[in-house]
C-alpha cells in the first residue's frame, strides 16, 4: 500500500462502502412464489408445478388448482366408458340402436375426434373399442385373435360410421356394437382443461402433466426461456438410468408421447402394443419405437402422436407440412439402434 495516495485510498474506501450499500439495497430478487401438487385421475397421476406473480399466496394457489383437479374428475365422469352411467357408457350403449343426445362436452369431444380422424387419413380412431377388446385390453384372456374375427370386430370400427347431428347434439353409431374409447385422447382434454383454468385464475406459468404421456405448459419456469421435456430410450425399462435420447423445449404448448415399451400384452411369446391400426385390426407395426408430438393444445398433441407412431416418419412430415405449429420428434428403430427423427424444429 506504499504507493497509494491517501486520495486514492479515500476514493478506493468510498467505492467499497458504495457497492456495500448498493447490494444491501439491491438483494437478489426473490423467488416467485410456487406448489407442487399431484392428483389421481383417469388411471394416472396428474403432476402440477406452478408459479405464481410476487405476492400471490401458496394457499390461493393450492384452491387454484384444486379447482382444476375437480374439473379433470369432472370430465372424467362425462368421457370414461368405464364409469356406468357416465354419458359415454350410455352413448355406447345406446347409439347402435337409436341417436343418443349427449352433453355439449362430450358432443365436442365427438367433433373434435372426428376431424383428427380425417386430418390423420384415418389412423387416429376413438372407435377402436372393439379391437382392444377383441385383443384382450379389456381384460379378456385368450390368444391371437384370427383373421376372421379381426375381419368382423373391422366392421365396428370407423368415425365414418359414426353420425354427429349438431342440430339435436345426438350421436348414432351405424351399426350395433360400436363402442367409444377416449383413451388415446382424454389425457390431452385433460390438462388442456385444467391449464385453461389456472391462466383464468392468473397462475403466470406451470406446467401439468397426465401419467406419462402428455404435457402441457405456459409461460417460463424462473430463470428459464421454456420448459425442458426429456425424451428417454424407449429401449430402457424399469428403473434403469440412461441419458435421455433428446430434449423438447415447450412454451405455451403441449407434448404427448407415444410408444408400445410400457402398454402391451403378451400372447404366445410375442408382445403386441395397445396402439392399434384401425385399417388393419393389428397392433400398430412399424419402426418406430416412440413417437412424440409438440403441438397448440394437449388434445392436439395426444391424437396425433398415435397417429405418427403408426404412419411413420412419412406421415408426420406430411402432418406436420399441414400443420406448421405442429412438430414431431420420432425414435426410429435401426438394427436395434435407435435414430432420432426431428421434424419442423429449428437447426
Amino acid at each position: 500500500m506504499k504507493n497509494v495516495s491517501v486520495r486514492s485510498l479515500s476514493v478506493m474506501l468510498l467505492l467499497a462502502c458504495a457497492a456495500q450499500l448498493a447490494w444491501a439495497q439491491d438483494p437478489a430478487p426473490a423467488p416467485p412464489p410456487s406448489v407442487h401438487l399431484t392428483h389421481t385421475a383417469m388411471t394416472a397421476e396428474f403432476d402440477f408445478l406452478l408459479f405464481g406473480d410476487e405476492g400471490m399466496e401458496p394457499e390461493y394457489m393450492r384452491e387454484c388448482a384444486q379447482e382444476a383437479f375437480d374439473a379433470v374428475d369432472a370430465m372424467e365422469q362425462t368421457i370414461s366408458n368405464w364409469i356406468d352411467g357416465s354419458p359415454t357408457a350410455v352413448m355406447n350403449r345406446d347409439a347402435g340402436d337409436r341417436a343418443v343426445v349427449v352433453p355439449p362436452d362430450l358432443f365436442s369431444l365427438m367433433v373434435t375426434s372426428k376431424r383428427f380422424h380425417e386430418e390423420t387419413c384415418g389412423v387416429f380412431d376413438v372407435t377402436v373399442g372393439p379391437l382392444l377388446k377383441l385383443w384382450g385390453f379389456y381384460g379378456k384372456s385368450g390368444g391371437v385373435p384370427s383373421p376372421e374375427e379381426i375381419k368382423q370386430s373391422l366392421q365396428l370400427v370407423g368415425m365414418n360410421r359414426v353420425e354427429l347431428n349438431k342440430a339435436d347434439r345426438s350421436v348414432r353409431f351405424a351399426r350395433p356394437g360400436m363402442r367409444v374409447d377416449f383413451g388415446g385422447i382424454g389425457k390431452g382434454l385433460a390438462v388442456d382443461r385444467a391449464a385453461g383454468i389456472l391462466q383464468e385464475k392468473g397462475i403466470r406459468s406451470g406446467r401439468i402433466s397426465g401419467g406419462t404421456s402428455s404435457i402441457i405448459a405456459w409461460g417460463s419456469p424462473p430463470h428459464g426461456e421454456g420448459w425442458t421435456i426429456d425424451i428417454r430410450d424407449p429401449y430402457v425399462s424399469g428403473d434403469i438410468a440412461r441419458p435421455p435420447l433428446a430434449k423438447v423445449v415447450i412454451r405455451d404448448e403441449a407434448l404427448s408421447t407415444s410408444s408400445n415399451s410400457e402398454k402391451f400384452i403378451e400372447m404366445n411369446g410375442k408382445k403386441y402394443g395397445h396402439i392399434f391400426d384401425p385399417r388393419t385390426g393389428m397392433p400398430a407395426e412399424t419402426n418406430i419405437v416412440s413417437a412424440t408430438s409438440v403441438a397448440p393444445t394437449g388434445t392436439e398433441s395426444d391424437a396425433i402422436t398415435k397417429a405418427f407412431f403408426i404412419l411413420g416418419v412419412e406421415g408426420a412430415k406430411d402432418y406436420c407440412k399441414k400443420h406448421p405449429k405442429c412438430r414431431a420428434l420420432l425414435i426410429v428403430d435401426h438394427d436395434g439402434k435407435p435414430e432420432v427423427v426431428k421434424i419442423n424444429f429449428p437447426e
